[in-house]
């Protein structure tokens, strides 16, 4: 056998190996990168599960009652309802909500959304 062969054997033989080599780094790097990522996984999950555990702690009707009772908040009435047009400020209300499209001078176009005018006479005569 001649030389030239053993040559391109033996150099095909070290690429094949550093490309193995390489391709053995990156496998191992992406296992780190997914075990971390699971690991990420699992604190967000055990934080979800702190977070519903401490919403139904605080979701409990007796607490809830406990606080609505120190705050002197009682059950909704009926006779309390309104209807919007018995308010001092009906009409505010009303345009609250919604847009109106200016046309600037350059072309463009803006919307501009309304929102109700609250003044302080208009909460004296609201019902409690």
């Amino acid at each position: 056998m001649s030389p030239a062969p053993a040559i391109l054997s033996g150099l095909l033989a070290l690429v094949t190996a550093a490309a193995v080599f390489q391709l053995k780094h990156a496998v191992r790097e992406r296992e780190r990168e997914l075990a971390a990522i699971r690991q990420a996984i699992a604190e967000e999950r055990a934080r979800i599960r702190t977070l519903r555990a401490d919403i139904a702690w605080l979701a409990r009707p007796e607490r809830i009652a406990a606080h609505a009772k120190e705050l002197a908040l009682e059950p909704m009435r009926v006779d309390r309802l309104i209807r919007i047009e018995e308010l001092p400020d009906a009409l505010h209300l009303e345009l609250a909500g919604r847009t109106l499209v200016v046309e600037l001078a350059d072309g463009d176009a803006i919307e501009l959304r309304l929102k109700p005018l609250l003044l302080p006479q208009a909460h004296k005569g609201a019902r409690p």
